[in-house]
Protein backbone atom coordinates (compact mmCIF):
# COMPACT_ATOMS: atom_id res chain seq x y z
CA UNK A 1 0.00 0.00 0.00
CA UNK A 2 2.94 2.44 1.04
CA UNK A 3 6.16 2.49 -1.20
CA UNK A 4 9.08 5.40 -1.86
CA UNK A 5 6.96 6.41 -5.17
CA UNK A 6 3.42 6.83 -3.02
CA UNK A 7 1.99 10.06 -1.02
CA UNK A 8 -0.94 6.89 0.62
CA UNK A 9 -0.12 6.60 3.82
CA UNK A 10 -1.67 3.44 5.98
CA UNK A 11 -3.46 4.13 9.15
CA UNK A 12 -0.76 3.38 11.54
CA UNK A 13 2.27 6.06 9.86
CA UNK A 14 -0.52 8.50 10.10
CA UNK A 15 -1.81 7.81 13.61
CA UNK A 16 2.11 7.76 14.34
CA UNK A 17 2.71 10.96 13.23
CA UNK A 18 -0.75 12.89 14.56
CA UNK A 19 -0.42 10.72 18.08
CA UNK A 20 2.91 9.66 18.49
CA UNK A 21 2.55 6.26 19.40
CA UNK A 22 5.34 4.35 20.79
CA UNK A 23 6.95 3.25 17.61
CA UNK A 24 7.75 5.27 15.53
CA UNK A 25 7.72 4.71 11.66
CA UNK A 26 9.67 6.19 8.69
CA UNK A 27 7.71 8.61 7.04
CA UNK A 28 7.93 9.71 3.36
CA UNK A 29 10.39 12.89 2.50
CA UNK A 30 7.28 14.81 1.51
CA UNK A 31 6.11 14.43 5.31
CA UNK A 32 9.60 15.37 6.83
CA UNK A 33 9.73 18.84 5.73
CA UNK A 34 8.03 21.79 6.72
CA UNK A 35 7.83 23.89 4.00
CA UNK A 36 4.10 24.68 3.28
CA UNK A 37 1.83 23.33 0.50
CA UNK A 38 2.46 25.47 -2.91
CA UNK A 39 -1.12 25.89 -3.84
CA UNK A 40 -0.83 28.66 -5.96
CA UNK A 41 0.94 26.73 -8.36
CA UNK A 42 -2.46 24.72 -8.73
CA UNK A 43 -4.59 26.08 -11.33
CA UNK A 44 -8.07 26.49 -10.22
CA UNK A 45 -11.33 26.85 -12.23
CA UNK A 46 -13.93 29.33 -12.17
CA UNK A 47 -16.77 29.06 -10.11
CA UNK A 48 -18.45 25.55 -10.80
CA UNK A 49 -22.02 25.55 -9.32
CA UNK A 50 -23.08 22.16 -7.77
CA UNK A 51 -26.42 23.50 -6.09
CA UNK A 52 -27.43 25.86 -3.33
CA UNK A 53 -23.75 27.79 -2.56
CA UNK A 54 -22.95 30.40 0.21
CA UNK A 55 -19.45 31.75 -0.50
CA UNK A 56 -17.65 33.56 2.01
CA UNK A 57 -14.99 35.98 1.24
CA UNK A 58 -12.87 36.77 4.71
CA UNK A 59 -10.53 39.91 4.38
CA UNK A 60 -7.99 40.03 7.73
CA UNK A 61 -6.00 42.97 8.98
CA UNK A 62 -2.54 41.76 9.35
CA UNK A 63 -0.99 44.56 10.35
CA UNK A 64 0.36 44.83 13.89
CA UNK A 65 -1.55 43.87 17.28
CA UNK A 66 -3.65 41.77 15.23
CA UNK A 67 -1.92 38.33 16.18
CA UNK A 68 -5.12 37.50 18.74
CA UNK A 69 -7.11 37.90 15.19
CA UNK A 70 -5.12 35.86 13.42
CA UNK A 71 -5.61 32.95 15.66
CA UNK A 72 -9.21 33.37 16.44
CA UNK A 73 -9.19 32.73 12.44
CA UNK A 74 -7.20 29.89 13.07
CA UNK A 75 -9.31 28.51 16.00
CA UNK A 76 -12.46 29.06 14.60
CA UNK A 77 -12.41 28.38 10.66
CA UNK A 78 -14.17 24.41 11.80
CA UNK A 79 -16.72 25.80 14.01
CA UNK A 80 -17.78 28.49 10.80
CA UNK A 81 -17.46 25.61 8.12
CA UNK A 82 -20.14 23.27 10.83
CA UNK A 83 -22.62 26.03 11.67
CA UNK A 84 -22.79 26.71 7.73
CA UNK A 85 -23.06 23.46 7.23
CA UNK A 86 -26.34 22.89 8.35
CA UNK A 87 -27.94 25.23 6.02
CA UNK A 88 -29.79 24.10 2.93
CA UNK A 89 -32.59 25.33 0.39
CA UNK A 90 -35.46 23.58 -1.04
CA UNK A 91 -34.26 20.68 0.62
CA UNK A 92 -30.49 20.57 -0.71
CA UNK A 93 -27.82 20.90 1.37
CA UNK A 94 -25.29 24.40 0.99
CA UNK A 95 -22.22 24.25 -0.49
CA UNK A 96 -19.74 26.13 0.72
CA UNK A 97 -16.48 28.39 -0.59
CA UNK A 98 -14.32 30.02 1.28
CA UNK A 99 -11.47 32.48 0.11
CA UNK A 100 -9.17 34.72 1.86
CA UNK A 101 -7.50 37.98 1.31
CA UNK A 102 -4.76 39.46 4.39
CA UNK A 103 -4.22 43.10 3.93
CA UNK A 104 -2.40 45.87 6.00
CA UNK A 105 1.32 44.18 6.43
CA UNK A 106 4.12 46.18 5.29
CA UNK A 107 5.59 43.20 4.01
CA UNK A 108 3.17 43.22 1.28
CA UNK A 109 3.92 45.05 -2.13
CA UNK A 110 3.03 48.61 -2.00
CA UNK A 111 1.76 49.16 -5.22
CA UNK A 112 -0.42 46.35 -4.56
CA UNK A 113 -1.63 48.22 -1.80
CA UNK A 114 -0.49 46.43 0.83
CA UNK A 115 -2.95 43.13 0.45
CA UNK A 116 -2.26 40.04 -1.10
CA UNK A 117 -5.46 37.22 -2.40
CA UNK A 118 -4.20 33.90 -0.56
CA UNK A 119 -6.83 31.91 -1.53
CA UNK A 120 -9.37 32.22 -4.10
CA UNK A 121 -13.36 31.23 -3.33
CA UNK A 122 -13.04 27.81 -3.00
CA UNK A 123 -13.99 24.47 -2.09
CA UNK A 124 -10.93 23.60 -0.33
CA UNK A 125 -10.99 24.33 2.51
CA UNK A 126 -7.71 22.74 3.53
CA UNK A 127 -6.03 25.18 1.33
CA UNK A 128 -7.61 28.27 3.04
CA UNK A 129 -6.71 26.53 6.60
CA UNK A 130 -3.32 26.19 5.45
CA UNK A 131 -3.02 30.10 4.55
CA UNK A 132 -4.78 30.74 7.88
CA UNK A 133 -1.89 29.22 9.45
CA UNK A 134 1.02 30.46 7.57
CA UNK A 135 -0.04 33.99 8.43
CA UNK A 136 2.16 36.53 10.86
CA UNK A 137 1.67 40.46 11.53
CA UNK A 138 4.08 43.25 10.40
CA UNK A 139 3.23 46.73 10.72
CA UNK A 140 1.87 48.65 7.68
CA UNK A 141 -1.48 50.59 6.19
CA UNK A 142 -4.63 49.16 6.14
CA UNK A 143 -6.62 49.82 3.06
CA UNK A 144 -10.31 48.79 3.63
CA UNK A 145 -11.43 50.22 0.51
CA UNK A 146 -9.01 48.81 -1.70
CA UNK A 147 -9.12 45.18 -0.27
CA UNK A 148 -12.96 45.39 -0.82
CA UNK A 149 -12.39 46.44 -4.28
CA UNK A 150 -9.32 44.02 -5.05
CA UNK A 151 -12.22 41.14 -3.24
CA UNK A 152 -15.13 41.93 -5.59
CA UNK A 153 -12.56 42.03 -8.70
CA UNK A 154 -10.66 38.44 -8.49
CA UNK A 155 -13.01 36.31 -6.35
CA UNK A 156 -15.10 34.26 -8.49
CA UNK A 157 -18.14 34.89 -7.35
CA UNK A 158 -21.43 33.02 -8.11
CA UNK A 159 -23.90 34.62 -10.80
CA UNK A 160 -27.25 32.92 -9.32
CA UNK A 161 -29.52 34.92 -7.88
CA UNK A 162 -30.16 32.34 -4.92
CA UNK A 163 -26.57 32.08 -3.95
CA UNK A 164 -25.47 34.01 -0.80
CA UNK A 165 -22.22 36.04 -1.32
CA UNK A 166 -20.37 37.71 1.42
CA UNK A 167 -17.75 39.79 2.14
CA UNK A 168 -16.38 39.92 5.91
CA UNK A 169 -13.36 42.01 6.64
CA UNK A 170 -12.03 42.68 10.05
CA UNK A 171 -9.41 45.27 11.51
CA UNK A 172 -8.35 47.77 13.92
CA UNK A 173 -8.22 51.30 12.33
CA UNK A 174 -9.85 53.43 10.28
CA UNK A 175 -11.94 52.08 7.48
CA UNK A 176 -11.29 55.30 5.48
CA UNK A 177 -7.46 54.98 4.44
CA UNK A 178 -6.00 54.53 0.75
CA UNK A 179 -6.62 56.35 -2.25
CA UNK A 180 -9.67 53.72 -3.22
CA UNK A 181 -12.95 55.30 -1.51
CA UNK A 182 -14.51 52.72 0.56
CA UNK A 183 -17.88 53.65 -0.36
CA UNK A 184 -16.79 53.31 -4.07
CA UNK A 185 -15.82 49.96 -3.62
CA UNK A 186 -18.96 48.43 -1.54
CA UNK A 187 -21.06 50.11 -4.04
CA UNK A 188 -19.55 47.84 -6.48
CA UNK A 189 -19.94 45.02 -4.16
CA UNK A 190 -23.73 45.74 -3.31
CA UNK A 191 -24.03 46.07 -7.18
CA UNK A 192 -22.86 42.70 -7.65
CA UNK A 193 -25.14 41.13 -5.05
CA UNK A 194 -22.30 40.73 -2.57
CA UNK A 195 -23.37 42.09 0.90
CA UNK A 196 -20.41 43.55 3.22
CA UNK A 197 -20.19 42.45 6.86
CA UNK A 198 -17.67 44.48 9.11
CA UNK A 199 -16.18 43.35 12.15
CA UNK A 200 -13.76 46.09 14.14
CA UNK A 201 -10.94 44.35 16.88
CA UNK A 202 -12.30 47.13 19.61
CA UNK A 203 -14.63 48.46 21.13
CA UNK A 204 -18.43 49.29 19.29
CA UNK A 205 -18.09 53.55 19.74
CA UNK A 206 -14.26 53.90 18.40
CA UNK A 207 -15.42 51.33 15.79
CA UNK A 208 -18.28 53.63 14.58
CA UNK A 209 -15.90 56.50 14.60
CA UNK A 210 -13.44 54.95 12.43
CA UNK A 211 -16.31 54.21 9.90
CA UNK A 212 -16.60 50.68 10.08
CA UNK A 213 -20.47 51.15 11.00
CA UNK A 214 -20.89 52.83 7.91
CA UNK A 215 -19.65 50.33 5.87
CA UNK A 216 -21.35 47.46 6.97
CA UNK A 217 -24.25 49.74 6.86
CA UNK A 218 -23.65 51.15 2.80
CA UNK A 219 -22.85 47.09 1.79
CA UNK A 220 -26.44 45.58 3.39
CA UNK A 221 -24.33 43.92 6.24
CA UNK A 222 -23.94 43.54 9.74
CA UNK A 223 -21.13 45.84 12.08
CA UNK A 224 -19.83 44.17 14.83
CA UNK A 225 -16.93 44.77 17.23
CA UNK A 226 -15.07 41.76 18.89
CA UNK A 227 -11.93 41.35 21.75
CA UNK A 228 -9.17 40.01 19.42
CA UNK A 229 -8.02 38.21 22.26
CA UNK A 230 -11.04 36.50 23.07
CA UNK A 231 -10.13 33.38 24.58
CA UNK A 232 -12.05 30.22 22.90
CA UNK A 233 -14.10 28.62 25.00
CA UNK A 234 -13.43 24.61 25.55
CA UNK A 235 -16.06 22.54 27.47
CA UNK A 236 -15.29 18.61 27.25
CA UNK A 237 -17.79 16.38 26.02
CA UNK A 238 -17.81 12.28 26.79
CA UNK A 239 -17.90 12.02 22.80
CA UNK A 240 -14.82 13.95 21.75
CA UNK A 241 -11.88 11.55 21.62
CA UNK A 242 -13.98 9.16 19.56
CA UNK A 243 -15.16 12.10 17.08
CA UNK A 244 -10.99 12.46 16.69
CA UNK A 245 -10.87 8.68 15.89
CA UNK A 246 -13.32 8.59 13.58
CA UNK A 247 -12.46 11.51 11.54
CA UNK A 248 -8.45 10.38 11.35
CA UNK A 249 -9.43 7.12 10.02
CA UNK A 250 -11.36 8.82 7.16
CA UNK A 251 -7.65 9.49 6.04
CA UNK A 252 -7.74 6.15 5.20
CA UNK A 253 -10.88 6.54 2.78
CA UNK A 254 -9.19 8.64 0.41
CA UNK A 255 -8.05 7.67 -3.15
CA UNK A 256 -5.88 10.71 -4.68
CA UNK A 257 -6.32 10.82 -8.67
CA UNK A 258 -5.09 13.52 -11.04
CA UNK A 259 -1.72 15.07 -11.90
CA UNK A 260 0.75 13.36 -9.63
CA UNK A 261 2.26 16.41 -8.03
CA UNK A 262 -1.27 17.99 -7.53
CA UNK A 263 -2.90 14.46 -5.77
CA UNK A 264 0.53 14.34 -3.57
CA UNK A 265 -0.07 18.31 -2.19
CA UNK A 266 -3.83 17.70 -1.97
CA UNK A 267 -3.04 14.50 0.34
CA UNK A 268 -0.33 15.96 1.84
CA UNK A 269 -2.68 19.03 3.26
CA UNK A 270 -5.22 17.15 4.47
CA UNK A 271 -2.57 14.94 7.30
CA UNK A 272 -0.83 18.98 7.68
CA UNK A 273 -4.54 20.44 8.28
CA UNK A 274 -5.12 18.14 10.80
CA UNK A 275 -2.04 18.04 12.74
CA UNK A 276 -2.09 21.99 12.45
CA UNK A 277 -5.99 21.70 13.95
CA UNK A 278 -4.80 19.05 16.89
CA UNK A 279 -1.86 21.60 17.51
CA UNK A 280 -3.69 24.59 18.03
CA UNK A 281 -6.43 23.45 20.28
CA UNK A 282 -8.66 20.37 21.06
CA UNK A 283 -11.48 22.34 20.33
CA UNK A 284 -10.51 22.84 16.67
CA UNK A 285 -9.61 19.66 16.08
CA UNK A 286 -13.30 18.51 17.11
CA UNK A 287 -14.97 21.29 14.76
CA UNK A 288 -12.48 19.87 11.89
CA UNK A 289 -13.09 16.01 12.19
CA UNK A 290 -16.78 16.61 12.32
CA UNK A 291 -16.44 18.92 9.03
CA UNK A 292 -14.32 16.12 7.51
CA UNK A 293 -17.52 13.59 7.72
CA UNK A 294 -19.43 16.08 5.62
CA UNK A 295 -20.33 16.62 2.00
CA UNK A 296 -19.07 20.26 2.28
CA UNK A 297 -15.63 18.82 2.92
CA UNK A 298 -15.52 18.52 -0.48
CA UNK A 299 -12.42 15.91 -2.41
CA UNK A 300 -14.39 15.31 -5.48
CA UNK A 301 -11.90 16.98 -7.46
CA UNK A 302 -8.61 14.90 -6.65
CA UNK A 303 -10.45 12.24 -4.50
CA UNK A 304 -12.06 8.82 -6.08
CA UNK A 305 -14.50 7.85 -3.57
CA UNK A 306 -15.88 11.25 -3.93
CA UNK A 307 -16.37 11.40 -7.92
CA UNK A 308 -17.74 7.62 -7.97
CA UNK A 309 -20.86 9.01 -5.40
CA UNK A 310 -21.18 11.50 -7.56
CA UNK A 311 -21.03 10.06 -10.63
CA UNK A 312 -20.40 6.06 -10.68
CA UNK A 313 -18.60 6.02 -14.11
CA UNK A 314 -16.02 8.45 -13.04
CA UNK A 315 -14.01 5.74 -12.97
CA UNK A 316 -13.85 4.99 -16.77
CA UNK A 317 -12.97 8.35 -17.00
CA UNK A 318 -9.62 8.56 -15.01
CA UNK A 319 -6.36 7.41 -17.25
CA UNK A 320 -4.11 5.32 -16.07
CA UNK A 321 -1.13 7.65 -15.25
CA UNK A 322 -3.58 10.04 -13.12
CA UNK A 323 -4.60 6.81 -10.76
CA UNK A 324 -2.84 6.51 -7.15
CA UNK A 325 0.06 4.53 -7.13
CA UNK A 326 -1.90 1.79 -5.06
CA UNK A 327 -4.23 1.16 -8.21
CA UNK A 328 -1.78 1.26 -10.95
CA UNK A 329 -1.61 -1.87 -12.71
CA UNK A 330 -4.47 -2.88 -11.67
CA UNK A 331 -8.20 -4.15 -13.66
CA UNK A 332 -11.48 -1.99 -14.00
CA UNK A 333 -13.23 -4.24 -12.08
CA UNK A 334 -10.58 -4.46 -9.35
CA UNK A 335 -10.45 -0.28 -9.01
CA UNK A 336 -14.24 -0.67 -8.68
CA UNK A 337 -14.43 -3.18 -5.87
CA UNK A 338 -11.59 -1.12 -3.92
CA UNK A 339 -13.51 1.83 -4.36
CA UNK A 340 -16.91 0.40 -3.81
CA UNK A 341 -15.18 -0.94 -0.32
CA UNK A 342 -14.13 2.40 0.81
CA UNK A 343 -17.14 4.10 -0.23
CA UNK A 344 -18.87 1.60 2.27
CA UNK A 345 -16.37 2.25 5.05
CA UNK A 346 -16.47 5.88 4.84
CA UNK A 347 -20.19 6.27 5.11
CA UNK A 348 -20.03 4.09 7.74
CA UNK A 349 -18.03 6.39 9.85
CA UNK A 350 -19.84 9.48 8.76
CA UNK A 351 -23.07 7.86 10.10
CA UNK A 352 -21.14 7.34 13.26
CA UNK A 353 -19.73 10.86 13.73
CA UNK A 354 -23.10 12.38 12.26
CA UNK A 355 -24.81 10.85 15.51
CA UNK A 356 -21.46 11.91 18.06
CA UNK A 357 -22.04 15.10 16.52
CA UNK A 358 -25.94 15.35 17.17
CA UNK A 359 -25.38 14.20 20.87
CA UNK A 360 -21.99 16.14 21.77
CA UNK A 361 -24.48 19.51 20.41
CA UNK A 362 -27.00 18.42 23.37
CA UNK A 363 -24.02 18.35 25.91
CA UNK A 364 -23.27 21.27 25.30
CA UNK A 365 -26.49 23.03 24.83
CA UNK A 366 -26.34 24.11 28.68
CA UNK A 367 -23.15 24.43 29.52
CA UNK A 368 -21.48 26.62 26.41
CA UNK A 369 -21.46 30.59 27.32
CA UNK A 370 -24.05 32.68 25.71
CA UNK A 371 -21.73 35.94 26.14
CA UNK A 372 -18.40 35.62 23.52
CA UNK A 373 -16.81 38.08 22.00
CA UNK A 374 -15.02 36.35 18.67
CA UNK A 375 -14.73 36.43 15.48
CA UNK A 376 -16.49 33.08 14.76
CA UNK A 377 -19.14 34.35 16.58
CA UNK A 378 -19.53 37.08 14.74
CA UNK A 379 -19.00 35.69 11.03
CA UNK A 380 -21.52 33.03 12.23
CA UNK A 381 -24.33 35.37 13.14
CA UNK A 382 -24.55 37.24 9.99
CA UNK A 383 -23.85 33.94 7.82
CA UNK A 384 -27.15 32.93 9.94
CA UNK A 385 -29.39 35.66 9.59
CA UNK A 386 -28.23 36.80 5.32
CA UNK A 387 -28.74 33.19 4.48
CA UNK A 388 -32.07 32.96 6.34
CA UNK A 389 -32.89 36.27 4.85
CA UNK A 390 -32.21 34.50 1.68
CA UNK A 391 -34.22 31.79 1.60
CA UNK A 392 -31.63 29.11 3.04
CA UNK A 393 -33.21 27.16 6.08
CA UNK A 394 -30.64 25.76 9.16
CA UNK A 395 -31.38 22.48 10.68
CA UNK A 396 -30.84 22.41 14.70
Amino acid sequence: MFNKKSIFLSASIVATMLFGLDKPLVLPDVLKSDKRVHHRDIVKPLFNRMGPTIQIGILLDTSNSMDGLINQAKEQLWKIVNEVAKANRDNKSVNIQVGLFEYGKSTLPSYEGYLQMLSPLTYDLDRVSDELFSLHTRGGEEYAGKVILESVNRFSWSNNPNDLKLLIIAGNESFAQGSVPYQKAIEKAVNNGIIVNTIFCGNAIRGGLLEWSNGAKLGNGKAFNINPNDKIEYISTPYDDEIIELGTNLNSTYLEYGVKRVREAKMLNVYKQDKNSKELSKSSYIQRNIVKSKKQYKQASSDMITAFIEDENSINSISVEKLPDELQGKSKDEIKKIVKSKKVQREKIQKEIKVLESKRAKYLADKSSKNSNNLGEAIIKSIRVQASNKGFVFTK
